[in-house]
């Protein structure tokens, strides 16, 4: 059988199969590979027919998708970059950083702004003219629900987490993505109970710390429940490959006078000139120069 790894805590894992969802452990062979599951893995798995409570073995893990180590997740389709204008104001270089992170890895970004009722639609409208030219994107009023629907259409079906900087919402987006989701808080305290339960009878202790977990929607989507999901990890990239990160470049790229074109001090820069005449927000493109310098360092 075939399904997709939704928890893991303490060396068990929740396998859902599209129907519902079986505990159980790696096969010998994955651990003595020291091969990681994550939360998020498709794995072919069998009930053990041995066992009374009828969990399951794991016995391999299909090729990802994508994956990322911090938190440790994988088959990623969407990352719903949230950010808010107030409380906290918006970092515009740690949300690019989001996005250039999702361009690396091949996930789709999603944009996100929260609190749009305490930014003022004018402000909301300016954010959003700077990155719906380039991803879809919505904004959401955690209060009143507005602006849910619109960002529940956009993830409909897929495999979805939400990032984004401490204290913007994603929590209250999460809780209002699956509120009306009939039976998932009971499956979440059983799943709870039943990884507790059986951890405890191990003699490894109980565990209280809140792990990833995927809620399975009922439209299809995949929801990620990832707490603490500030930034990615970025790996170690030549300068050059910043700016096949940023899309509203690379069209321009042709159009510069070098081939090899930084987009900072050349003469004859397609994207200058497109700064310059106001097609490229200033935000981005002084993102782009801060991500250089950074990666620049770690060749240091």
């Amino acid at each position: 059988m075939t399904g997709t790894v939704v928890k893991g805590i303490g060396g068990f894992y929740f396998v859902y199969d599209g129907e519902s969802v079986v505990m159980g452990k790696a096969r010998g062979n994955l651990k003595r590979n020291k091969e990681l599951i994550y939360v998020g893995d498709i794995v072919d798995f069998d009930i053990d027919e041995n066992d009374k409570d009828g969990e399951c073995v794991i016995h391999r893990v299909i090729e990802r998708k994508n994956y990322l180590t911090r938190p440790p997740v994988s088959n990623l389709d969407i990352l719903v970059v949230v950010f808010s204008l107030v409380r906290p104001d918006v970092n515009y270089p740690v949300v690019d950083k989001l996005i250039a992170g999702c361009e690396l890895a091949g996930i789709d970004p999603v944009i996100c702004i929260s609190k749009s009722d305490l930014a003022g639609a004018e402000a909301v409208a300016e954010a959003l003219k700077i990155y719906s030219p380039l991803y879809p994107s919505v904004s959401v009023n955690g209060m009143s629900g507005d602006g849910i629907e619109e960002l529940r259409a956009l993830i409909s079906g897929k495999k979805v987490a939400l990032a984004g900087p401490s204290g913007v919402g994603k929590s209250t987006i999460t809780n209002l993505l699956h509120a009306d989701e009939p039976g998932i808080a009971e499956a979440e305290e059983a799943l709870l109970k039943a990884a507790t339960g059986r951890i405890g009878k191990t003699g490894r202790g109980r565990h209280t710390t809140r792990h990833v977990e995927i809620f399975p929607l009922s439209d299809g989507t995949m929801l990620y429940d990832t707490p603490g999901f500030t930034s990615l990890d970025m790996p170690v990239i030549e300068p050059v490959a910043v700016r096949e990160l940023f899309p509203e470049f690379r069209s321009l790229s042709s159009c510069c006078r070098y081939s090899d074109c930084m987009h900072i001090n050349e003469p004859e820069c397609a994207v200058k000139e497109a700064l310059q005449q106001g097609k490229i927000s200033n935000s981005r493109y002084e993102s782009y120069k801060s991500m250089t310098e950074e990666v620049k360092k770690w060749q240091r």
